[in-house]
This record gives structure tokens, sequence and C-alpha cells, in this order.
């Protein structure tokens, strides 16, 4: 067995909802679903919490990938690597993710509130693409519709402009979210001119004929060049997701990338694996505890129950939770068995 096995896991919005749940009463807890995970209760109180003065992007700190801390991320780049699209050269070249999405305003504030949540299908999303094509046939970029709600720019330069993550952006006011950077005029023009296209588009009118939200805007974000690779670096030999991002990552890393489901117990035995969890998400952008805390439990009872018989059962070494890009906790075998640190309820951990 490798010297010091790690299972790495990285579950994204675990403490989206911390702040609301430290304010909810007694009985105001008791309706939600459960209120209390065991096991990750007893990694929370008795692991060793490490932080950084500062903070470092997941991309660098496990993957040892090139990013500039100042700038966008490549989330599109590396996304497009795990797409095995072969018809499409990702080399070399600026990419932005340019998901399709529907605004709409309501009074002072124009809200982004459906992406996946349109339904397109592949045939709606590439008359969508080529009417844009067509229209912006002269400019220095060319759109792509790999997945029916997953689009790709391709750029022929690279772009002065910082953006916010779809993720980040959901049911929210997305003037909040403006891109900065020399170039986020040309791309706000640009984004107007399109969703005037798309409102005008026979797609989205046969979608309001049957009650569908309409593809009435993109949101551009992830920009960025392949970062350098750096593999050595690295400090995980597989990574196990259903996240194109990361599928991306693994196998711009050169890692063994696997699936994530139910059978995965044989795929994170004795060796340094990288696990994300990432179906919590969801429920944070829609602003929904009920649903969020249901899912948290079932994440317990069928990947965390199980990661931590391995770890008794001498089968993996160490258990590592990143909390968030400075924060991170670390629990063993030992320190399962401190029996004296009391277990204290999800609800009061605060990370902030």
């Amino acid at each position: 067995m490798p010297s010091d096995s790690t299972l790495t896991l990285y579950i994204p919005d675990l403490f989206g909802f911390q702040s609301t749940l430290s304010q909810l009463s007694q009985e105001e807890l008791s309706q939600l679903p459960v209120t209390r995970f065991p096991v990750l209760e007893k990694w929370l109180s008795r692991g060793t919490i490490k932080k950084s003065k500062t903070q470092h992007d997941i991309l660098s700190s496990e993957f040892g990938l090139t990013v500039d801390e100042n700038k966008d991320k490549p989330y599109a780049a590396l996304s497009l690597i795990a797409e095995h699209r072969e018809d499409i050269k990702y080399e070399d070249k600026y990419w932005l993710r340019a998901d399709p999405v529907y605004l709409y305003a309501d009074r002072d504030t124009l809200l982004l509130s459906a992406h996946e949540e349109l339904c397109l299908n592949q045939q709606e999303a590439d008359n969508l693409v080529d009417a844009i094509n067509s229209h912006f046939k002269d400019e220095p970029w060319t759109l792509y519709s790999v997945e029916p709600h997953r689009w790709y720019l391709a750029l022929e330069k690279n772009a002065d402009m910082v953006t916010h993550r779809l993720a980040d952006v959901m049911g929210k006011n997305i003037y909040h979210y403006e891109a900065v950077g020399e170039d986020a005029l040309y791309w706000q023009t640009i984004t107007n001119e399109i969703q005037m296209l798309l409102h005008s588009s026979n797609v989205n009118f046969e979608r309001a004929s049957r009650n569908n939200y309409s593809a009435n805007s993109l949101w551009l974000w992830g920009g960025g060049t392949l970062p350098a690779n750096n593999a050595l670096n690295a400090s995980h030999d597989v990574i196990i997701t259903n996240d194109i991002l990361f599928k991306g990552v693994g196998y711009h890393c050169g890692l063994n990338v696997i699936a994530l489901d139910n059978d995965f117990d044989d795929e994170i035995k004795n060796v340094n694996s990288f696990v994300v969890l990432d179906s919590l998400t969801g429920y944070i952008m829609n602003s929904d505890l009920y649903r969020f805390m249901q899912t948290l439990a079932e994440i317990e009872k069928d990947f965390l129950v199980r990661c931590n018989e391995l770890l008794l059962n001498n089968e993996i070494d160490k258990i590592v939770l990143i909390i968030d890009n400075n924060t991170s906790l670390s629990i063993n075998k030992k320190q399962l068995r401190h029996w004296w640190k009391r277990v204290k309820p999800f609800v009061n951990f605060n990370y902030g």
C-alpha cells in the first residue's frame, strides 16, 4: 500500500446554508427531513483543521495546474477536454463557457432563473447556435453547442475579462455579477445583441407556444486557455466524479478518471484519490434547504459511511475534506476514536 494513501473529498457548497441553519429555532429545525449526520459530524468534531493564510485555487493546490489568481479560471478549456469532441481543436485557443439561460425582469432587477431547467434538446440548441454564428460571422469567435446546456465560445485571441461562475449567479440579480476588464464592454454589447436575436428566433417562439422557458440570453464565464500541466505536483492518482470540469482536469493531468456511482469502494482503496460529490450545489442555487438536507443525508448514507469504514479497516490512511479555498480538514483512524471530543451537530459548524 502506498505511503499515507489519502481520500480527498470535495463537496461543493457543503456549508452553503450554515448562516440560515444557525438562525433557525429548534421548532423550525424539526421541520427539516434530517439535521444530524453522524459520520460527517464526527469528522468535523475530531478532525484537524488546516487553514492557509492565503487562498489557493483547487486547480493549483490539488492538481498542480498553473492558474492566475487575478484572472478568470480556465473552466471552459478544461471542461471541453472531457467532452471528447474530436472535431473541435481546443489547444492554443481561448475558450469561454457561453451557456444558454433564461433572464426575467423583476422591478429594477434582472434575474437569471433557469439554465438546465430550460430543457433544450440538441436540435434546438444547434439551431440557436447556428443563428448566432451566422449573424456574427464577421466577429473573431465561433460558438459551439457541445451539449444542449453547455455551449462554448472559441476566441481567436485572449480576452481581458473576469467573469462569475454560472452557479454563483443562478437566481440572482445579474447586475451584481457583471464582467470586468478591458474586453467586458465588447462582450456586454455582443450579449445584448444576442438577446435581441434570441428573442426573435423561431425556436423560442415555438417554446413559448408550449409554455416553456425561452433561451433568451447567454451567460459567459470561465474564460482562459489550457493551463500549464505540472503533473508532478499533483497529489492524486485517481479522480472520481461526474462533474464535467473535474473530468477535464483529470484527463489534462493524466489521472485515472472514473465516473462516480455506488460501486466506488475498490476504486479508492490503497490509492490517493480525489472525489467530487457535487449534488448539493443545485439546491443552494434554488434556495431549497429542505432538499439540501435530504440530499446531504443521502450522501452520508451512500458515501461517507462507507468511506469511514474503509478508514477503520485500514484500506485508506486518511480522509481530507476540502472546506473552501483556504480551509481543509483531515481525519485518521486514531482521531476517530478520540471519544472525549464531543460530537457537535452539523448546524453548529461555521467556517466563514
